[in-house]
């Protein structure tokens, strides 16, 4: 009678996060093809080679694309190997195949071994240690050395490692197969080593199923001896201080705030009125219905006064009720110094290259980063709650709008070529003078290429370490932009030194002004979300001089 086959063992975190990273690309890949149809079938070359190498690595069931085990595989870098790789290269063991969902190469097949080879345990642990510390990306230049101590810790622990294999693989078996996670194997011999526990100890097993518990979940019941010292990585965290989609909310806001100002949403509520008082001589056409649309949906949007309390609360513009709590009075002097930062970093490596001056240049990458985390900070700090849902609502308002100012019917009756002349002959006739359209169209719009370009790097922005964040290449030979690319949606890095320049130029700020915003100043106190403070104990604090900004209700 032939022997019964031995249950495979499978890492259910190596198949967990090599399905993940799967699902990421295929999430990817559809975003590519859209944007490829949108665009009529043309993509930038580095997003068409993008697309196709993620189509042909998906194509390829059984091809890895978990970059902890096999590392990354676009853009093709061979310098960034992962686990497997890595390992090959520094320690004496041969290198070990790739798995399928979770089975390493002595696994697979119908007839699997008994046991993983020592080759195959060495990989499991050092790929679990990694996971437990949060090492994943091989792109960091701690990777490999995090590789090596890993290796050096399992090395050190060899027969405590087999010895829980032993018991959890025993724990995970389904009847089928032996199911254990590398990363919980790792935490549970860290575990028992902080409780001085050693291989040869008669009640390993036992003491194994505890350390178990208390890595599953079961902490609070758990002996301190058995939690072992290991501090987190900030860095892993540092996207909570920076959320992307509250500066993509302010985006929105800013540029609706500077329409607010040139009187873009007045000018329309002025022609809804004189359309219902019969002064507005249009006949049955597109003109009258979007003038009809407009004002049944007034009821249902935002007034005038709640559009500005929201512009106090979001950027410490003025204009809001004097009641408003928690204004953002910081900014205005942080959007100075992060426009002024870029500006004068530019300017100067532009001097540079004239000159070839070997002279250190007085605003470093690290203070634009700085001025720009700080910016960031304190726009997603004010961009909770009602912020992204007001976004939208305005950004739906300001379409329709255009689409109302732009219609030649409403052109006509005021005698004008485009829109701009709609509102400055409406502003000057009925809302007491028109405002320099100019100025607040080119704020807008670079603002909205400031903050944008902010949201696409909070990650770098966030980080805690040294990380460079313009791309000097980039700026000074800027490629051509797609069909259907807009600056204000994926902004370029010379996309955001060109508005930087814009809102200075045209809001006439001097040379003088600009030298002096962009030295590194000491950032402004603030938390990563907003703190519920009682009313009471706001008015208290605001009223012996402490400012509780970004202290308020969310």
């Amino acid at each position: 009678m032939p022997d019964k086959p031995n249950n495979p063992i499978v890492f259910t975190d190596m198949a967990d996060r090599d399905a993940g990273e799967r699902q990421r690309l295929a999430n990817r890949q559809f975003d590519l093809e859209v944007q490829k149809r949108d665009d009529k079938g043309r993509l930038p070359p580095e997003l068409y080679d993008e697309l196709k190498a993620i189509t042909e690595k998906l194509d390829d069931r059984d091809a890895l694309v978990d970059p902890l085990f096999a590392g990354p595989f676009f853009p093709p870098k061979p310098e960034y190997p992962g686990v497997a790789a890595v390992l090959g290269q520094i320690s004496q063991t041969p290198a070990v195949g790739p798995h399928r969902a979770g089975l390493l190469p002595s696994q697979q097949g119908a007839a699997p071994a008994a046991d993983l080879t020592a080759a195959e345990k060495t990989l499991a642990a050092v790929y679990g240690l990694l996971e437990a510390d949060g090492l994943v990306d091989p792109k960091l230049e701690r990777f490999v050395p995090g590789v090596a101590r890993a290796l050096g810790e399992y090395t050190a622990n060899q027969a405590l490692f087999e010895g829980v294999l032993k018991t959890l693989l025993g724990e995970g078996d389904t009847g089928a197969r032996r199911e254990v996670q590398a990363e919980r194997w790792a935490t549970v011999v860290r575990i028992l080593r902080a409780d001085g526990v050693l291989d040869n100890d008669p009640y390993l097993p036992l003491k194994t199923r505890l350390a178990l518990g208390s890595a599953v979940g079961a902490n609070e019941d758990a002996p301190p001896s058995s939690i072992n010292i290991d501090l987190p990585d900030l860095e892993a965290q540092a996207d909570i201080e920076i959320v992307a989609d509250n500066l993509r909310a302010m985006q929105a806001l800013y540029f609706a705030a500077m329409l607010e100002d040139l009187k873009f949403f007045q000018v329309a509520d002025k022609l809804v009125e004189s359309f219902q008082s019969g002064m507005l001589p249009l006949g049955k056409g597109p003109a009258g219905n979007n003038l009809y649309h407009h004002w049944k949906k007034s009821v249902e949007r935002l007034s005038e006064i709640e559009r500005r309390n929201l512009y106090a609360r979001t950027f410490g513009f003025p204009g809001g009720e004097a009641t408003q709590a928690s204004p953002n009075r910081e900014f205005s002097d942080l959007w100075l110094r992060f426009v002024s930062a870029i500006s004068t970093f530019v300017r100067q490596f532009r001097i540079d290259d004239l000159l070839r001056s070997t002279v250190p240049l007085s605003v470093s990458q690290e203070q634009v980063r700085k001025a720009g985390r700080d910016l960031a900070a304190n726009l997603s700090l004010h961009g909770y709650g009602i912020a992204y849902f007001a976004a939208i609502e305005l950004q739906t308002v300001i379409n329709e709008i255009i689409a109302l100012l732009s219609d030649q019917e409403i052109k006509n009756a005021y005698g004008a070529r485009d829109m701009w002349q709609v509102i400055d002959q409406v502003a000057t006739l009925e809302l007491g003078g028109a405002k320099n359209s100019i100025r607040y169209r080119t704020m807008a719009t670079s603002g909205a290429i400031i903050i944008r370009w902010l949201a696409e790097h909070a990650q770098q922005l966030a980080s805690a370490s040294q990380v460079t964040v313009l791309n000097i290449d980039q700026i000074r030979n800027p490629a051509p932009r797609y069909n259907g690319s807009k600056p204000t949606v994926d902004p370029t890095d010379r996309d955001l030194v060109d508005a930087c320049d814009q809102w200075l130029a045209v809001t006439g700020t001097q040379d003088k002004s600009v030298e002096e915003y962009a030295q590194p100043s000491e950032g402004p106190n603030m938390t990563s979300r907003p703190i519920q403070i009682p009313q009471i104990a706001r008015d208290l604090l605001e009223s012996v001089g402490v400012n509780t900004n970004g202290a308020g209700r969310s």
